[in-house]
């Protein structure tokens, strides 16, 4: 079995190993969809013992009949990326850890996993829909760190596809979505994807914009991806007094946030963080089953495992080259 490992210096070593499958379901893994993260690692800009197995989102397909669980041989499943230990406590869920993060990832041939760490894909979800959950689930869990009402607006601020997912969840939440990024094929996407009130940064003055289209009274809830704006500026000026803002970070790639906080204290604004969607996986799945999402041309580049390197370096150099791409193993 074949593992891919970032050496922390730019390349990925491949390792034939002895798998141990034990009791656990053999799934062979198909696609892994490359992010922030996996760059991170790839180029050693994060500290950790190296060479480390990445990748944490991915789809397979079940290896082996599994009679007991009533799977066959070929079944298309999405991994679960998630661990989430157990708490001793009613009121703080337990620890998170990421697969490909913080443990050991789904950069591999196959992967042994319990049944509670896999879903089968819903009927009639193709595999570039299935390979985003894990956005699906990040982007569930901003929304849900809000108590919404409808007609609220909600200013997302970021272009990729969590805050494109985003904007379309709150569509159909009944919320009206103003979504803010400095790249015109990014917001061109949006619209394409429903998404009415598009303002680019770069061109207009996103306070003006978003005052004329709220009629003044600003925006109820605010997010912001921190990959795309490491500053808090737009983020509490486009909230009214008294709102809520919530920081997205997957998987804590960003370190450092610049925050005005006087002006927090002056409107009084609620701001929260999200780096996980571990409590909102089954939510993604059950988005994904209803067909909710519009999450075509997502994708823009498929690449052989055996070019992994080059197109890891490709992102690494041109992080906006793609919307997203995937792997094929």
């Amino acid at each position: 079995m074949k593992i891919y490992q970032a050496s922390g210096e730019g390349t990925v070593e491949v390792e034939n190993i002895e798998p141990s499958e034990g009791s656990k379901v053999k799934i062979k893994v198909t696609h892994v969809m490359p992010t922030a993260s996996d760059l991170n690692f790839f180029n050693g800009s994060v500290k950790r013992e190296y060479p480390f197995v990445f990748g944490h989102m991915a789809i397979g397909v079940i290896s082996d009949d599994r009679p007991e669980y009533g799977l066959k041989r070929g079944t298309k499943v999405i991994l679960n990326p998630y661990v989430v230990e157990p708490s001793d406590r009613l009121d703080i869920p337990g620890k998170v850890r990421t697969r490909g993060v913080d443990i050991e990832g789904f950069m591999k041939d196959f992967v042994f996993l319990d049944i509670e760490d896999f879903v089968p894909f819903p009927d009639e979800v193709e595999e570039e829909e299935a390979i985003f959950a894990e956005k699906i689930a990040i982007a569930m869990a901003a929304i849900n760190s809000f108590r919404v009402e409808k007609g609220d607006y909600m200013v997302i601020i970021g272009g990729g596809t969590v805050c494109n997912i985003t904007a379309q969840l709150a569509l159909y939440f009944q919320l009206i979505p103003i979504l803010i990024d400095n790249n015109n094929t990014r917001l061109a996407k949006a619209k394409e994807k429903g998404i009415y009130y598009t303002v680019n940064s770069s061109e207009e003055v996103p306070l003006e914009r978003v005052k004329e289209i709220t009629g003044g009274r600003m925006s109820e809830h605010t997010i912001i991806e921190v990959s795309a704006y490491k500053s808090g500026a737009f983020l509490f000026a486009l909230s009214r007094t008294g709102g809520d803002c919530t920081l997205i970070c997957e998987n804590n790639v960003v370190k450092s946030f610049d925050a005005d906080v006087s002006v927090i204290s002056r409107k009084m604004l609620k701001v929260k963080g999200v780096s996980t969607g571990a409590f909102e996986f089954s939510s993604a799945i059950n988005i994904l089953a209803q067909k909710i999402l519009n999450l075509d041309d997502f994708i823009e580049k498929k690449v052989d495992i055996d070019d992994i390197e080059p197109h890891l370096r490709d992102l690494t150099e041109n992080p906006s080259k793609y919307y997203s791409t995937w792997v094929e193993l």
